[in-house]
């Protein structure tokens, strides 16, 4: 995949997390504003199930060229917040499929939501906890799990087969441990796809 298609693949996945309903004891709340003007849908496509499902409108200048003070490698500072730094962490989740390597922000015992975010081919769990790339998106997610008690986590596994799959099978469920009534968002970026949907299917 592609340079453009990558973008494309992480823009509209972590997109679809930003109006993440809270469910469970916290059914019917939205998430607080966080940088909601820098951050705006540019349109919604369509729509169904109520709202929950969304195909959101892509424009490459605007969600991600057009924030960056240095071309794909640092977005202007309006766009990104430091503060979530201070409860980020480099932790080792021990599951059924082995130990898993994760970066991880925000609340893990109890948390109100769970986002996991699956790299693509050539990343690692580094990707989606980097501030400044990708039009701060990945920032946003990890300032929004921190304000508002929810744990972001970004894994790194084998492959994008069965070994990988089944990590983060174990993943899920070692996280569901500690916060089980927690609703939980599966994001990826490019091939990171492919466990997101064998996840899907079993």
């Amino acid at each position: 995949m592609g340079k453009r298609e990558t973008k494309r693949a992480i823009s509209g996945l972590l997109s679809a997390f930003f109006l993440l309903r809270v469910s469970s004891a916290f059914a019917g709340d939205i998430l607080p504003p966080f940088k909601d003007d820098y951050f705006a849908y540019p349109g919604i496509l369509s729509s169904a199930d109520n709202g929950d499902y969304k195909v959101v409108d892509y424009d490459e200048m605007c969600d991600i060229n057009g924030r960056d003070a240095v071309s794909e490698k640092r977005v202007r500072d309006a766009y990104v917040s430091l503060r979530a730094r201070a409860y980020q962490k480099d932790v080792t989740f021990q599951t059924f499929a082995g130990p898993v390597k994760a970066m991880t922000a925000g609340k893990r015992d109890g948390a109100s939501f769970i986002v996991i975010y699956l790299h693509g081919r050539g990343g690692n769990r580094l990707q989606g906890m980097n501030d400044f790339t990708f039009g701060g998106n990945f920032n946003r997610v990890k300032n929004l799990a921190v304000l508002n008690d929810g744990f972001y986590i970004t894994p790194d596994f084998k492959d994008f087969g069965a070994a990988g799959e089944a990590q983060i099978a174990g993943l899920i469920d070692a996280v569901r441990a500690t916060s089980p009534h927690a609703p939980l968002v599966l994001s990826c970026g490019s091939q990171g796809g492919n466990a997101l949907l064998a996840h899907r299917r079993q």
